[in-house]
């Protein structure tokens, strides 16, 4: 039996491997800069390049989340095969870590936030703060347990990077970014912050032989939706500590984006799909909506008509 914790275990304090622990995030760069270079100018596409390096300091995988039409994009990181950037070489890597998401701003600069995935060891900001989600206007970068994780704008409008590692590094400053508050469970039951409105209700119900008949629904307010809602099988998701066997730990997070609402499956392994339709990575909810989460447990989305001043 694998003496690993469970992927939904608390948040504890995690020890970075000496290297990575004493060596700044400017010296990893300089390092690998031929590599990152390379991939960065192999992307003339608008979107972000998400380049990792782990705790030996081996360069070990890279993507590119290209932004669409829309200007929204969202991307999977953990240790499952399902994700779209797999850090399989750290077993404190949590099987669905990490959401990433990229929004184009009102002048064209790209907008990132990262959202960790109620993970073990959560994420380290580049100053070495414990952070659950961070949002930057421009590059970001993040430690995830053993791994130093780079996010960098990639497209047309950008200027090209320096030949020489300090001289582009020096280019990345000053950098606009802020530590946000956590995510929340559906099932929280917080009081909504001053001035939030509700948004929704959300009805959530299973009748599977695993779980039994259950039926449960929650108000929706604008601070949570800020943060992220997360819906999976986690103890500290909405649906959380239910024995349903084909839903993910994290399987589903509802986000905002300026004033649009959208549903984001995190690389399930069963998927997520509106009713009656095709599954889907992520789904703007324009309206009452009805999903499916690995046709086992039914989401039911209603926006509230007139909204509510908390």
């Amino acid at each position: 039996m694998s003496n690993e914790p469970p992927d939904d275990a608390p948040l504890s304090k995690h020890s970075f491997p000496n290297d990575l622990a004493t060596e700044p995030f400017a010296a990893v760069f300089r390092k690998h800069f031929a590599a990152l270079k390379a991939a960065h100018e192999a992307q003339p596409h608008e979107g972000v390049l998400i380049a990792a390096v782990d705790g030996n300091g081996l360069f070990d995988a890279h993507a590119h989340l290209r932004l669409p039409q829309t200007g929204i994009a969202h991307l999977i990181v953990g240790r499952h095969e399902r994700c779209d950037v797999v850090l399989s070489r750290d077993t404190d890597v949590s099987l669905r870590h990490m959401l990433i998401r990229a929004t184009r701003g009102p002048k064209g600069q790209i907008h990132l936030r990262a959202i960790d995935l109620r993970s073990r060891v959560g994420l380290l900001s580049e100053d070495g703060k414990r952070c659950e989600a961070i949002a930057s206007k421009g590059p970001l970068f993040l430690q995830v347990a053993s791994y130093v994780l780079f996010l960098l704008p990639t497209g047309p409008a950008l200027k090209p990077w320096a030949g020489d590692a300090d001289a582009t590094w020096r280019g990345f400053a000053p950098r606009d970014q802020e530590i946000l508050p956590a995510p929340q469970a559906l099932k929280s039951r917080a009081a909504p912050s001053a001035g939030s409105v509700r948004l929704a209700t959300i009805t959530i119900s299973s009748n599977s032989p695993q779980a039994g008949d259950l039926t449960s629904t929650h108000a929706v307010w604008s601070d949570q939706l800020e943060r992220g809602i997360l819906v999976g099988r986690d103890d500290r998701c909405s649906h959380g500590g239910v024995e349903e066997g084909n839903l993910s730990r994290v399987h589903l997070v509802l986000l905002s984006v300026d004033d649009e609402v959208w549903a984001i499956d995190t690389a399930s392994t069963n998927g997520t799909r509106a009713y009656n339709g095709p599954p889907f990575r992520q789904l703007l909810l324009t309206g009452e909506t009805h999903l499916v989460l690995a046709d086992a447990l039914s989401l039911r989305w209603a926006p509230v008509v007139h909204a509510i001043r908390a």
